[in-house]
């Protein structure tokens, strides 16, 4: 009976790794990879499948980071994250208390400067 892979995460730098690895012209199968690094042959293919995103956001990461970091998010409202963040920021750099609803209330106002449909965010 075959050993079950563990539910193991992968960190960035694996990432990159396997990508590094699968891009070789004479690369070895995925399978092989998969047990190497003892996870799934389907976390594989989601590593490649992604690999634009993981070298993108790896690119802005120190090497330390990427050793750290086993999962990363990237928010769907880019542009609205980061003018929320520079608000916020600014309320903080002020000594003004920055509470939950009023930073809620902040994103609906930047969403609705952006036109993003209420139907697609939710200031939650």
């Amino acid at each position: 009976m075959s050993k079950e892979p563990n539910e193991k995460r992968l960190n960035e730098s694996q990432r990159c790794e396997i990508i590094a690895k699968l891009s070789k012209t004479d690369a070895p199968s995925k399978r092989a990879i998969a047990r190497e690094y003892d996870i799934t042959k389907g976390a594989i293919r989601k590593v490649w499948d992604k690999q634009e995103q993981i070298l993108e956001r790896s690119t802005i990461m120190s090497d330390e980071a990427k050793e750290k970091i086993f999962r990363s998010f990237v928010g769907c409202f880019t542009e609205l994250e980061d003018m929320l963040y520079i608000w916020i920021d600014s309320m903080r750099r002020a000594n003004l208390p920055v509470p939950p609803s009023l930073t809620i209330a902040k994103a609906k106002s930047i969403a609705s400067s952006l036109s993003i449909p209420k139907m697609d965010f939710k200031a939650s």
